[in-house]
């Protein structure tokens, strides 16, 4: 017999937070419908109340339901908390952010907008508005007068990539394509661009891309994903 206490190795049980708790809880009622958007949540003194929690715990889990944008909380008389959503700027901050902590290295992102983009002006032939088209066609001849000016040329550039995505009527997709030209721009040196073949090129990939948008054949731009080639990764 042994004078020391058996041990059983299990380590150290984590115990979730009350506010965790709590905050999961109506995060799983908001997202099922149960809790509709518009609904407005019972004061905090009767979620005290009904959960048995702290004030403190349910202050705590409420303002993590509203950074989620879950929740929008009025202070003052006549005030509370209403079942939200996240809205677009919302999850294109939280991509955004997630991106920079991530931080893929440029080839990976590169690759990421060669599968996007192009579906992007798939979907922009199939549902753009003239003023979509106009747009675009705009910030081309934009972008030619700017040939000799480095930082509007790639200002140009930019909101042309943003046009895109915004004529392909798919939020996710142009979310998501935004977000990859934000951590592109971040990583990418101005120099690169400086060199007036680079510039040229680049312009005569948006112009095509532009066209192929213009015409509303959607095919023409899908045979483009394999014509245009490297076009789309220096599409900058």
């Amino acid at each position: 017999m042994t004078d020391h206490p058996m041990r059983l190795n299990i380590g150290a049980v984590e115990v979730p937070r009350p506010a965790d708790v709590f905050a999961d809880l109506l995060q799983a009622k908001i997202l099922s419908g149960e809790l509709a958007v518009g609904t407005q949540l019972p004061p905090e003194r009767l979620l005290v109340e009904e959960s048995g929690l702290t004030r403190a715990v349910v202050r705590e889990a409420l303002h993590r339901l509203q950074q989620q944008g879950l929740i929008v909380t009025r202070p003052g008389r006549g005030g509370g908390s209403v079942v939200s959503r996240p809205t677009a700027a919302r999850f294109m901050s939280s991509v955004d952010l997630q991106l920079q902590g991530f931080a893929p290295g440029t080839q990976m992102l590169f690759e990421v907008r060669q599968v996007i983009e192009p579906w992007c002006a798939y979907f922009a032939a199939e549902r753009r508005t003239d003023a979509d088209l106009a747009k675009l066609v705009e910030l081309n001849e934009r972008s030619r007068q700017a040939l000799s000016d480095l930082a509007t040329f790639i200002d140009c550039k930019v909101q042309w990539h943003t046009a895109l995505a915004t004529a392909s009527k798919n939020d996710l997709l142009s979310t998501f394509s935004e977000a990859v030209g934000r951590a592109i721009l971040r990583q990418t040196d101005d120099a690169a661009h400086r060199d007036p073949k680079v510039m040229a090129r680049s312009l005569r990939a948006h112009v095509q891309i532009t066209d192929a948008i213009a015409a509303q054949d959607p095919e023409t731009v899908s045979r483009g994903v394999v014509d245009f080639g490297s076009a789309w990764v220096h599409a900058w």
